[in-house]
């Protein structure tokens, strides 16, 4: 639970605590390029209660599924960064072809390794259990609210201040305003975000996220926990939590649930400029 305590005179300003992140995110972006993470991520399908579930869910599973994959943060001129999730097998069974298709992305004469990313990253995502269609469900989607590429597109407010993994971190509120959405859903239905972020005053590094996307019949949830690892420059994702229920398709009667922990950070070396993994 985050209880805010009282503030002092000499608090830094919502402003200088939001460009502060915006800073860290960059920071982020620059710091991590070429790192790859190991994500192990179990999704569950639930029973919908009519309410939104409590973390842990203690419902019981309808379906799970697990997925252990490589995510790889590439740098991307147009973007702060693209993230990229490279299921390596799914339930313990390994996913075919996956060493040919990684081949093929890196080793190829002429390869475009941005569209060949693109295509992995679309291909893991057909892994997701349940009916909802998603490729937000990653851990460094929270960091682009304070980027300064999207940051315009926030309101942002005070919370107060608490202390949470050994430092003191401002709470600030964020929600979308305008058109168009950062997110699109299907059927292209705009998806607003809403939601509060703990940010460590001293770094303006992100301590722990909270999202709720909110589109129409979609009622979601994602939480991201952040926490520094060894031989890294700054904070990284160590774990997230999801759930996703749609009102207005025939499987309205559960809903999913996914926890996914981030492990074994490493850098890829390059050849010729591309990346090769480890």
């Amino acid at each position: 639970m985050w209880l805010a305590s009282a503030g002092a005179q000499d608090l830094p300003g919502l402003d200088d605590v939001v460009e502060r992140a915006g800073a860290a995110a960059v920071r982020f972006g620059t710091g991590l390029r070429g790192v790859v993470a190991r994500e192990r991520y179990l999704q569950t399908i639930r029973p919908w209660r009519g309410s939104p579930p409590g973390e842990p869910a203690e419902a019981r599973a309808i379906e799970t599924r697990t997925l252990l994959s490589s995510l790889l943060l590439v740098h991307d001129p147009d973007t702060p960064w693209q993230l990229h999730r490279d299921v390596v097998a799914v339930d313990d069974v390994p996913v075919a072809d996956r060493e040919d298709r990684l081949t093929a992305l890196f080793a190829s004469p002429g390869a475009d390794p941005k569209r060949r990313l693109r295509e992995i990253t679309e291909e893991s995502a057909r892994h997701n259990l349940g009916h909802v269609t998603r490729n937000i469900n990653v851990p460094t989607f929270p960091l682009l609210i304070v980027h300064h590429a999207y940051r315009e597109r926030f309101r942002f407010s005070d919370r107060g201040r608490m202390r949470e993994d050994g430092v003191d971190v401002r709470l600030v509120a964020f929600r979308e305003k305008g058109r168009p959405r950062v997110v699109r859903g299907d059927r292209l239905r705009d998806v607003e975000l809403r939601g509060l972020l703990a940010i460590d005053e001293a770094s303006g590094e992100l301590v722990r996220a909270v999202i709720t996307p909110r589109a129409g019949d979609l009622r979601s949830l994602l939480q991201v926990s952040f926490a520094h690892v060894a031989e890294l420059p700054v904070r990284v994702p160590v774990r997230l939590w999801e759930w996703y229920w749609v009102h207005d398709v025939p499987e309205r009667d559960r809903y999913v649930e996914g926890e996914a922990t981030y492990d074994d950070f490493r850098r890829y070396t390059t050849a010729v400029g591309v990346p090769v993994v480890k």
